[in-house]
């Protein structure tokens, strides 16, 4: 169990959370000049959040260092995002997990047969890996969370790496590759995108997922978590994906940031959206924190976690 110091650290409105980091340049078109979107988080805890004045990326400032980012999620995003405090993955979790893999693996059938080389980028307790090694698939997942690391080898016994960088597979290698809601967690998520894309077979296809911060129906301080150093939107998602050399695959079914990509050779072009920056802290920019506290509008949204929560745990998978 997590020592009061942790419970002050990560979760008493407020404060600051633990962490030092440093201001970084967009990792997506390189600029630095930005406009502040929020300075709170869904906790109403201190998180200065950022979008690039060119391209619109939103992200972190300061951004934690590479190595207080892998510390937290080796040992501690679970427990702080999921409230996993026993180590393994909690039933709702799971259950939930079960339902998405079914659907990715169903949206990706057509790619899905019998010796296709499978790659999920952030696999979490494998229930994906386990998914599409059922349909004689070859899979293999990277996930930088030991503990569902270690749960999806000994559960499903599939081969999952702790990391994976541009050596470890050769160009060209994948039929598949998936990112379910990694890419938001990243400090370089459009350099990952572009090494995905390099270990992608021409004919091969990425599924690539991430929250839509401009979705409606949530209160601005429910968009930000320090576990999301990187926001996107449509438009910052797709230029993140052009980047890397890839657009929406015109075959598949896409909600928003939930979208299947195919690889083009055609030229990339100036990375900018032009006003999105601007657009975007008009939007997202929160109450005042004590506002929000006083108004009672983050009860609401409280209950739906909780009641999501206690949801999935009793759903069968």
């Amino acid at each position: 169990m997590p020592s009061p110091r942790y419970f002050f650290n990560h979760f008493m409105p407020f404060t600051g959370y633990p962490y030092t980091g440093a201001p970084t340049a967009c990792n997506l078109c390189g600029s630095t000049r930005s406009v502040t979107v929020a300075e709170t988080d869904r906790r109403l805890k201190t998180l200065r959040s950022i979008a690039c004045e060119q391209c619109g990326l939103i992200r972190t400032d300061p951004m934690p260092t590479p190595a207080e980012l892998a510390d937290y999620y080796a040992t501690a995003y679970r427990a702080d995002y999921q409230l996993a405090f026993a180590g393994g993955p909690p039933r709702n979790h799971l259950n939930r997990s079960a339902r998405e893999a079914a659907f990715r693996a169903d949206l990706l059938a057509p790619k899905l047969k019998a010796g296709a080389r499978v790659l999920d980028f952030g696999s979490g307790s494998g229930e994906f890996l386990a998914a599409v090694r059922a349909k004689g698939c070859e899979a293999i997942g990277v996930e930088p969370g030991r503990d569902y690391a270690a749960y999806a080898r000994t559960h499903h016994g599939v081969e999952v790496l702790d990391d994976a960088d541009d050596a470890r597979f050769p160009a060209g290698h994948f039929d598949v590759i998936t990112t379910h809601h990694v890419m938001e967690h990243l400090r370089d998520p459009a350099d990952v995108m572009a090494r995905l894309s390099r270990w992608l077979k021409p004919d091969g296809v990425l599924y690539a997922a991430v929250p839509n911060m401009a979705a409606t129906g949530k209160p601005p301080h429910e968009r930000f978590h320090f576990a999301h150093v990187h926001g996107f939107v449509r438009e910052t998602f797709d230029l993140t994906a052009r980047r890397a050399g890839l657009v929406p695959h015109p075959d598949y079914w896409r909600e928003d940031t939930t979208v299947v990509y195919a690889k083009t050779d055609a030229p990339v072009g100036r990375l900018a959206v032009p006003g999105l920056a601007e657009r975007l802290a008009v939007d997202l920019k929160p109450m005042p924190a004590g506002a929000y506290l006083a108004s009672g509008a983050w009860i609401w949204p409280m209950l739906r976690r909780n009641a999501k929560a206690v949801r999935d745990t009793f759903v069968a998978r």
